[in-house]
């Protein structure tokens, strides 16, 4: 018999099984009946707590754009106050916050795996222009680089000569790029030099805040 669980604790159980079978075999794997079998309860249990797969994919996305959300805000919360000033100063806080970021995708691959099927199940699903979930994943990640450019620029005594706004989609691309090439050949050391030799054309951008 199935032990009896508070509705919370049920459904944080059930989320858990779903997110360990996406992580290994994908969103198209997670089922009702899969995640039952996975948390070791009835299929009655699940569409007690969820009203269908789509409700429990949802729940699922979101808790995964959630969490990568919070792993990059804890490893980039980082002080830039101190260094030096000018272009210098804001490459190596760059390089700084850059080596942290990536820290973090390659401590969990499978993670970010699906971090990239969200976006291509949003856009099956939902279409342009309301991509959903993938558009809040994109918003999160957006927040993310915002506040490293911000905050580096901001204690080098620099800015950004192309405006805020376009080199944190600039600096988005670049990552996302370089994520899915380390996926496929999972060469550490080409991706942290990629990476700083990407720093390096970003700060070419960079003007003195008395040149503004």
């Amino acid at each position: 018999m199935t032990r009896r669980l508070p509705a919370d604790q049920r459904r944080a159980q059930l989320l858990q099984a779903a997110l360990e079978i996406a992580e290994h075999d994908g969103l198209s794997a997670v089922t009702v009946r899969g995640v039952a079998e996975r948390a070791g309860v009835s299929l009655g249990v699940v569409h007690y707590c969820y009203t269908d797969k789509e409700e429990l994919l949802k729940e699922l996305i979101g808790a995964v754009n959630f969490e990568v959300h919070q792993a990059a805000s804890a490893f980039v919360s980082v002080d830039f106050d101190s260094g030096t000033a000018g272009p210098e100063g804001l490459r190596r806080r760059l390089y700084e916050a850059i080596d942290l970021v990536w820290a973090v995708i390659t401590a969990s691959p499978d993670r970010q795996l699906l971090t990239y099927e969200i976006v291509s199940y949003s856009l099956r699903n939902y279409g342009l222009p309301e991509v959903g979930l993938a558009r809040d994943q994109q918003e999160s990640n957006a927040a993310i680089v915002r506040s490293v450019l911000e905050r580096t620029a901001s204690a080098a005594g620099m800015r950004w000569g192309m405006g805020l706004d376009q080199m944190v989609q600039v600096v988005l691309a670049m990552v996302v790029g370089m994520g899915q090439r380390w996926q496929i050949l999972r060469d550490d050391d080409e991706a942290a030099r990629l990476l700083h030799h990407a720093v390096d054309l970003v700060v070419r951008d960079a003007l003195p805040l008395e040149d503004a």
